[in-house]
């Protein structure tokens, strides 16, 4: 019987052992997005900055890039000379909260370019040129919960409009 409680406890010992062996090769709960080291050279590169899902510090330059796989969450364009065609760089992000392109000179066209992020959050289009034609399709970021459309030329009615079809969602303006 002690053979039995003996061989049980090795047992036990060395699936905890590989279980923290696997953990500490692949991370725990850590998510990664094969788009995030791209987009990451393009926003460093464009003068921007970025923040990864696992962490709050900024990457800022080329040598704060992540050597392991990592998810984007944050990406800040602030008066980055962008054009709209580069606005694909920031479609299919699955992990993306927040896209900040407050004075980028965006218009609707580039707008348009910009989809498929599921968890968006805030999205900050001050002193951009977007109008209401773009603006008022945003609902297809369904989480969004914080809009800035400061020095746009969106009318009131969009807002409101935008307002009642994303819950929860305060738009500045």
């Amino acid at each position: 019987m002690k053979f039995l409680i003996n061989l049980v406890r090795l047992r036990l010992f060395l699936g905890i052992c590989l279980s923290l062996f696997y953990l500490a090769i692949n991370g725990c709960g850590s998510v990664h997005d094969p788009n995030s080291k791209p987009v990451t050279e393009f926003v460093l590169q464009a003068g921007g900055k970025v923040i990864q899902t696992d962490s709050d510090l900024p990457i800022d330059s080329t040598a704060k890039i992540p050597d392991k796989k990592f998810a984007i969450r944050e990406i800040d364009l602030t008066d980055a000379k962008i054009k709209n065609i580069d606005m694909k760089n920031f479609s299919n992000l699955p992990y993306l909260e927040s896209l900040n392109l407050h004075g980028t000179g965006l218009t609707n066209k580039g707008l348009a370019l910009i989809t498929d992020l599921p968890k968006l959050q805030s999205l900050e289009l001050a002193y951009t040129r977007v109008s209401d034609e773009e603006v008022s399709k945003l609902t297809r970021f369904p989480r969004l919960r914080k809009i800035f459309l400061y020095g746009t030329s969106v009318k009131p009615q969009t807002i409101e409009d935008l307002k009642s079809n994303l819950k929860g969602c305060v738009i500045y303006k």
